[in-house]
This record gives C-alpha cells, sequence and structure tokens, in this order.
C-alpha cells in the first residue's frame, strides 16, 4: 500500500494536509517513532545509544537526500517496523529554493514477510 499528499505549514508551524486523512497516517507513524527514541532516550540518558537501540527495534529516522521519482530530494524519513514515511519540500520552479512551508509525502506500508 502507498499513500502520497502535500502538506503545508501555517504562521504558527502546524501542518495540514491534502488529502486531509494522511494528517492521520503522518501523526501515527512519527508518534510511534518518537515514542521508541524517547523512552531509550530516558533510560540510557544517550542520544546515540537511543538511536541505536531504536533501529535495532526497527525505528529510524533519517534526513539526507534520496531519489524520488528521478529526483534528488532532502528527505527526513521516518521507518517504524510496519511503515516508511517519507516527507521533503517543493522546490520553487523559477529559484531552485526549497519553500520550507509546503511539500510532499509518502507512506508506505511494508508487507509482511511471507513464509
Amino acid at each position: 500500500m502507498e499513500l502520497q499528499g502535500t502538506w503545508t505549514k501555517d504562521e504558527e508551524g502546524f501542518m495540514t494536509f491534502e488529502p486531509s486523512d494522511l494528517q492521520r497516517c503522518y501523526e501515527a507513524i512519527t508518534d510511534s517513532y518518537h515514542r521508541v527514541y524517547n523512552r531509550y532516550r530516558e533510560e540510557y540518558d544517550d542520544d546515540e545509544e537511543a538511536y541505536y537501540k531504536a533501529l535495532e527495534d526497527g525505528y529510524e529516522m533519517i534526513t539526507d537526500y534520496k531519489l524520488i521519482d528521478g529526483r534528488n530530494e532532502f528527505v527526513t524519513t521516518y521507518i517504524t517496523p510496519s511503515y516508511t514515511l517519507d516527507v521533503w519540500y517543493e522546490v520553487d520552479e523559477e529559484t531552485s529554493k526549497k519553500d520550507y512551508n509546503k511539500g510532499y509525502l509518502r507512506i508506505r506500508k511494508k508487507e509482511a514477510d511471507k513464509v
């Protein structure tokens, strides 16, 4: 399963999504990642240790360039055991600058391993 859409950020920093049901998915995935990472961060009081412990559980957040639809985009990717969420910025065609108030997202549900 794959869902795609757009997001915009208002003056107060709140994000809205189109289609609107993507907001629920975005929040569920990012909350799931942060809940696991923050639990390990509190337990070990160390960002690096929390990162590796969360990774062992199948949770990771990566901010880097990634090829999406044939373009190299600066993407924040949230990985959980069930989903991969990519969030990236819209680029102004004339100036080639990122617009930090709007962009795109793609959610992919991982298929269960077949036995």
